[in-house]
């Protein structure tokens, strides 16, 4: 019989995915995570398997955390909550906060050269849902009158957001800033009340 688990499991995940956040997946050695998380490598390998499966749950970990924003806030939203979106992103942060590392699944895509097909499967996963909430939030928008356009203009401005989201936070990696997306994010949210109707 297996012998039960000395640790919380949630809050060593969260603990090793704020390391990931911040280091990135290559750059955070087993070591790390020890000091991360407190406990001693045989532990994390006899309850994640291998320092990859203790990142699939950091992963996954981020990812149900950001649903309350994406499925949450954004989809039952509209235009404005998107913009808020943007707004909150690049604005400044406390100096240790993770948000100044961007994003863990952007910089997922940046840092793993050579993913294995379960990081990939999780990345492609994250950005479904990412385009899943901007599609609902943009079809309420219509909906509501608050914009119009074509069922094709509006799978093409949701794709849009999601590069732009995606690109925003990838130059807040590069910078360690928030405010490195500032621009990016104003631009965006221009280009954004051009979709509204007058």
């Amino acid at each position: 019989m297996a012998r039960p688990r000395s640790f919380d499991e949630t809050t060593v995940v969260d603990a090793a995915m704020i390391a990931f956040w911040k280091l990135g997946y290559s750059e955070t050695p087993i070591g790390a995570l020890e000091e991360a998380t407190g406990l001693k490598r045989v532990s994390i390998y006899n309850a994640f398997g291998d320092k990859e499966g203790l990142f699939l749950a950091a992963l996954d970990h981020y990812h149900e955390a950001a649903k309350d924003i994406y499925e949450g806030m954004i989809a039952k939203g509209g235009l404005k909550e998107i913009q808020d979106l943007f707004n909150a992103m690049s604005a400044p942060a406390d100096a240790e906060a993770p948000a100044h590392s961007g994003c863990l699944m952007v910089n997922t895509v940046l840092d793993v050269r050579r993913a294995s097909e379960p990081v990939k499967a999780k990345i492609i996963d994250y950005k479904a849902m990412l385009l899943s909430s901007f599609t609902s939030a943009l079809e309420n928008a219509r909906s509501s009158g608050e914009m119009t356009c074509t069922d094709e203009e509006l799978e093409q401005r949701a794709e849009y957001l999601v590069a732009l989201l995606w690109g925003a936070l990838a130059m807040i990696r590069v910078e360690n800033e928030t405010t490195a997306a500032a621009t990016v994010a104003r631009q965006g949210n221009l280009i954004i009340d051009s979709w509204k109707n007058a």
